[in-house]
């Protein structure tokens, strides 16, 4: 029985939840795993109340055309029963008999109007009035109404009237007159006709619903125009003051029942917030009525969902009821009378209404709390009941996040706190952002400077390096040569002229390939330590020199002094600290930089990490 009648479009999707707010039933949830709504088809009653408070057309309601179609090319007779609302709809159409035309031309067998159905139930349920038995009961011609009480009023299942609706109770008069395989078509603008569909297998079932809506696409597809038809009637049975049905008060008349205040039987309850609060209020103080009630989902079928947006309900109920004095002025009431009497007592037209009930468990006094804390209400501002949310309380509110069915931000306070907090820790983050931007914008002018600097210094090296008269080299990370001066290149012999003459300074060639093992080695020792100086005495190319090794920045580069034992023109140990001076000069304003650098990045980091975490916590 519960067919699936709305669907989300997420493309036109805004999750203002508008829907969720409209609907009565709380059949819409949302969860943090979407940010877009989505129906709980079990507690759906079909009211339409989604469609109209959505601005965005983003929930589709599923149509019926295809079917329709189907059926109608199918070998099965189709007949189309029209809601007598359709006098208010279609307010363009001069005569209602070129209406009749307009939808033969569809392809139906036979048109007729539900007016016969709504009199067949409105004759049953004078009679249970009637009988003075001291029930009362709740009428079952609203089938949003009737779809209520089985899921959230079950106590009340057995006050509804057991009778089908006015539209199976005309597919049942109509299967007797043409045929048990007769297809039946209901256009109606009842959206909650669709979601009860299946509810019938017997002779009451309905084929198909199609709205109002969808019969105006059809016209269009097929070019049916008012103009280009001529006159037809209605199919037997017809109606008569069932044609009152989409009018509240009209249900009572066609009953023949006194709709005095005073001598009548029957409260009447239209729209979606009296017709629920009817219900509830029957259901605590029903000892304190002596009435019937009479409900309507909506403020009479006239405005059902599945009309046309740009109607106007008064103009409707005045088209209403002049089209039904012009049908009832000559009528055939004898006729119309047999016709009752015919098919009052058929079986079909009773029914039994079913406990589906849809309550959600009530959630525990911890599942409460744990959701005040998500609303940031855990310990005041619980009675706020601003009604945004569209739960009508914080606690209801509160009830619906326990149970699944919504979240915290669907509470406008709760957003509205956020959003303030997360601009205000925006607004931080992106000052101190600014500040640090300054800083490595400065810091960067300082780092060119120093770069201008660093080749000075490097130039002043290798000019030093070059005018001493004893062999020097600086030795890269790699083993490489990164200078060397005449002297180290006449000390290693003639291999290593033969290198110079191709690669100016041995720059880039490897160590290991020019000294022995033993200096190679302390190299490498030294490039990996902290040590400060070695010193060797070796014999190198038939002669006997002074190593001195040591490092100029640790772990990058080492620098090697090599001198004759003999030559006193040059002191290595003044050298060493001539150009040791120099370098740890260098490398502290680069370390003192790169701290500075080091703890700019760092800063900038945590705040870039600041506002991505705010983002995400935002979204």
């Amino acid at each position: 029985m519960n067919s699936s009648v709305f669907t989300f479009n997420e493309k036109n999707c805004t999750s203002c939840y508008s829907c969720v707010r409209k609907c009565p039933v709380k059949a819409i949830k949302v969860t943090k795993e979407s940010i877009y709504p989505e129906v709980i088809n079990e507690r759906c009653i079909g009211c339409g109340s989604c469609i109209m408070a959505c601005s965005f057309n983003a929930i589709i309601v599923s149509s019926s055309i295809e079917t329709v179609k189907s059926l109608i090319k199918s070998n099965n007779k189709v007949a189309a029963i029209c809601d007598p609302s359709i006098a208010g709809e279609f307010e363009d159409i001069t005569d209602y008999r070129k209406f009749v035309k307009m939808i033969r031309k569809i392809g139906f067998d036979y048109v007729t109007e539900v007016a016969f159905g709504v009199d067949l139930v409105a004759n049953r349920q004078a009679i249970i009035t009637n009988d003075k038995s001291g029930k009362y009961y709740l009428t079952s011609h609203c089938p949003v109404m009737n779809l209520y009480v089985e899921k959230y009023a079950t106590e009340l299942v057995e006050n509804i009237t057991r009778t089908v609706s006015p539209a199976s109770a005309t597919a049942v008069a109509l299967r007797n007159i043409y045929g048990d395989d007769l297809k039946i078509v209901n256009i109606s603008p009842c959206l909650g006709a669709k979601k009860d569909i299946n509810r019938h297998t017997n002779s009451a079932k309905i084929d198909a619903v199609l709205s109002f809506k969808e019969l105006r696409k059809i016209f269009k597809e097929l070019n049916i125009r008012e103009e280009a038809v001529e006159y037809s009637d209605f199919d037997l049975p017809l109606g008569y003051k069932g044609s009152l049905y989409p009018i509240p008060e009209g249900f009572v008349e066609a009953c023949g029942l006194s709709t005095s205040l005073v001598d009548g039987s029957f409260i009447s309850a239209q729209g979606a917030v009296d017709a629920i609060d009817a219900v509830k209020q029957f259901s605590e103080y029903g000892n304190k009525f002596n009435k019937n009630f009479n409900l309507y989902f909506c403020e009479g079928c006239i405005v059902g969902p599945g009309s046309s947006d740009e109607g106007q309900k008064f103009i409707r109920h005045n088209l209403v009821t002049e089209y039904v004095k012009k049908r009832i002025s000559n009528f055939d009431k004898k006729t119309w009378e047999s016709n009752i009497r015919r098919f009052s007592n058929i079986p079909s037209i009773k029914c039994n209404y079913n406990i589906d009930s849809q309550s959600l468990p009530v959630p525990t006094e911890q599942e409460m709390e744990d959701a005040y804390e998500k609303l940031g209400k855990a310990t005041s501002g619980r009675h706020t009941d601003c009604h945004a949310c569209g739960y009508g309380t914080c606690k209801g509110l509160a009830e619906a996040i326990a149970q699944g069915i919504a979240t915290e931000d669907m509470c406008f306070t709760h957003t509205q706190t956020g959003n303030r907090i997360f601009h205000d820790q925006l607004q931080s983050t992106t000052k101190e952002l600014i500040s640090t931007q300054e800083e490595n914008t400065h810091l960067k002018d300082n780092i060119n400077l120093q770069q201008i600097k660093n080749v000075e210094i490097s130039k002043a090296l290798s000019i030093m390096v070059h005018s001493l008269k004893i062999g020097v080299a600086i030795i890269d990370h790699n083993m490489k040569i990164a200078d060397s001066n005449t002297s180290f290149i006449e000390i290693l012999g003639d291999e290593a002229k033969e290198i110079d003459e191709i690669i100016p300074g041995l720059v880039g060639a490897n160590i290991n390939s020019l000294v022995p093992k033993s200096i190679s080695s302390q190299i490498e020792f030294l490039l990996k330590s902290e040590e400060g100086l070695i010193s060797k005495d070796i014999e190198f190319s038939g002669r006997l020199v002074s190593a001195s090794i040591f490092s100029l920045i640790p772990n990058k580069n080492v620098c090697i002094m090599i001198r004759n034992l003999y030559d006193h023109e040059e002191k290595p140990q003044e050298i060493i600290n001539r150009v040791t001076e120099v370098i740890q000069q260098n490398l502290r304003q680069v370390q003192e930089i790169g701290f500075i650098l080091g703890e700019g990045a760092s800063n900038t980091e945590k705040m870039l990490n600041t506002i991505i975490k705010l983002t995400k916590n935002e979204g």
